[in-house]
C-alpha cells in the first residue's frame, strides 16, 4: 500500500468515496461543488491536503482523508482530521489506520501537538475504536437543532 498526497489522476476514484461517506451519512452530494474544491486545491497551496491509500499493484484508490489546520479562537493551530473513509470491500484490514498514522506524522512533523475529528453519534463502532486506539479523547459533545 502507498500512502500519499491526492493527484488530479485520483479525482473520479474519491469523488465516487465521497459519495459513498455522504450516502453513509444520509448527506446529499454535490458532484459538481466537491470537483471544483477538488480542482482549486490543485492550483494551490492551503493549509490542507487530501491522503490516499493506493494499492501498490493496481495504483486504485483503497481509501482517503482529509486534514487541515486550522486556527481556534485562542489563538493555538490544531490539526483536523475530515472525509475518512476505506472501500467498503477493503475495510477492517488496517487501511483506514495506515492513512490516519501517515496524517498524525505529517501534522506532527509541521508543529502541530493537537488534533480533532468530529464523530457522528451513529458512526460504526469499528471507527471509534479505531480513534481510540490512536489515543484520540472525546472531549467535546456537539448538539444541532435542525430548523
Amino acid at each position: 500500500m502507498i500512502i500519499r498526497e491526492f493527484s488530479e489522476r485520483d479525482i473520479d476514484e474519491i469523488t465516487s468515496l465521497m459519495k459513498d461517506l455522504c450516502k453513509l451519512n444520509d448527506q446529499e452530494f454535490d458532484e459538481e461543488r466537491w470537483r471544483l474544491s477538488i480542482e482549486e486545491k490543485l492550483k494551490k497551496e492551503s493549509n490542507s491536503e487530501l491522503i490516499v491509500a493506493l494499492d501498490e499493484e493496481t495504483s486504485s484508490v483503497l481509501g482517503m482523508a482529509h486534514c487541515s489546520v486550522r486556527n481556534s479562537e485562542l489563538g493555538f493551530r490544531f490539526g483536523y482530521i475530515s472525509n475518512l473513509i476505506v472501500r467498503e470491500e477493503k475495510r477492517r484490514i488496517g487501511i483506514g489506520e495506515e492513512i490516519l498514522r501517515h496524517i498524525i506524522d505529517y501534522l506532527k512533523n509541521n508543529n502541530i501537538n493537537s488534533i480533532r475529528l468530529a464523530l457522528k453519534p451513529n458512526a460504526e463502532n469499528v471507527a471509534k475504536l479505531l480513534f481510540i486506539k490512536l489515543g484520540f479523547q472525546n472531549i467535546l459533545q456537539i448538539y444541532e437543532l435542525k430548523i
